[in-house]
């Protein structure tokens, strides 16, 4: 399918699937047939990956970052980007902040919202990426998204036992208690943000109004066949095996990294290796297994979806 001859009418489209099937060289590859038929000036392009947005993980979480494009900033945009210097096609949202910063769909709604405000009417936004949640912020946002941390509220939740979270979570908000699954409901963290919300939302005394509208959009989701999908997911692991090893132990040496690093997938398996717990063919194996149940996951999530385009 010719993407550019789908999207008359909007300034927007989103390019989603899971990992490995070719969303960037799409996205891209859409970027030039808009501007060689100039149906756009310029074309921006927005990954919505949750942990492509960390330096010195390029490899590790296979941000792709094509060779020509440069590091560039403007004032007007909360993150540097990159550009193609021969070409109106900016990158945004890959490699942008450092290991130890904190990352959410919240601040990816912010680069969103200020990246659809600095556009010119002439310019094109393609939002790409798998994480589904992200790009949910975008057609059916999160009332709950800005709702602030209470960090009064937090230093006293953290006191408390599972049980004691779970009985103060159903005296604020029992119907929320009910509708976590079994992973939220034994997890604090979840249970503290889910209580944050609750008494945020009755000292409100209302529900919370939306700060922006929701975008509507078409959504371009791209597939792969099963085995085709599972041989090029382990050819790329494979690729990229001896850099993200490199990049893992810098990051074990620094020590400074957040949770969310040590969650990106072929992180552990990297660290055992480096560890000597496991050879390096069993860690590459670990990691492909790995990527290829994350890419199960993202079908399930979007197979979810009604409004999608299918390629």
């Amino acid at each position: 399918m010719n993407i550019s001859e789908h999207i008359k009418g909007y300034r927007i489209c989103s390019i989603v699937g899971s990992t490995a099937t070719g969303k960037t060289a799409l996205a891209l590859k859409t970027a030039q047939e808009l501007l060689t038929t100039k149906k756009a000036s310029r074309v921006h392009l927005l990954s919505a990956d949750s942990r492509q947005v960390y330096k010195g993980l390029e490899n590790l979480t296979g941000a792709d970052i094509p060779e020509q494009f440069i590091a560039t900033k403007d004032s007007k945009l909360p993150y540097n980007f990159w550009q193609n210097p021969k070409q109106n096609i900016f990158l945004h949202g890959v490699s942008i902040i450092n290991t130890q910063e904190e990352w959410s769909a919240a601040h990816f709604k912010k680069l969103f919202l200020a990246l659809s405000k600095s556009m010119k009417v002439s310019d094109f936004l393609i939002v790409v990426g798998g994480t589904g949640f992200y790009q949910q912020q975008i057609s059916n946002p999160a009332d709950t998204l800005n709702i602030p941390p209470n960090l009064e509220l937090r230093l006293s939740l953290e006191k408390m036992s599972l049980d004691q979270l779970q009985k103060k979570l159903q005296v604020l908000d029992q119907s929320k208690l009910q509708s976590l699954n079994h992973s939220d409901l034994n997890n604090p963290r979840r249970l503290m943000r889910a209580i944050e919300i609750a008494v945020f939302l009755q000292k409100q005394k209302s529900s919370l109004e939306k700060n922006e509208a929701s975008h509507k959009l078409p959504i371009f989701y791209l597939q792969l066949e099963k085995v085709a999908r599972e041989e090029k997911i382990k050819r790329r692991v494979e690729e990229r095996f001896a850099l993200a090893k490199k990049e893992v132990a810098e990051q074990l040496r620094q020590g400074k990294f957040n949770k969310a690093v040590a969650s990106c997938t072929g992180f552990q398996e990297l660290r055992q290796l480096l560890a000597g717990e496991v050879d390096q063919k069993t860690c590459l194996a670990l990691w492909q297994k790995s990527e290829i149940q994350y890419a199960k996951r993202q079908d399930t999530w979007w197979k979810k979806r009604t409004d999608l385009c299918y390629i």
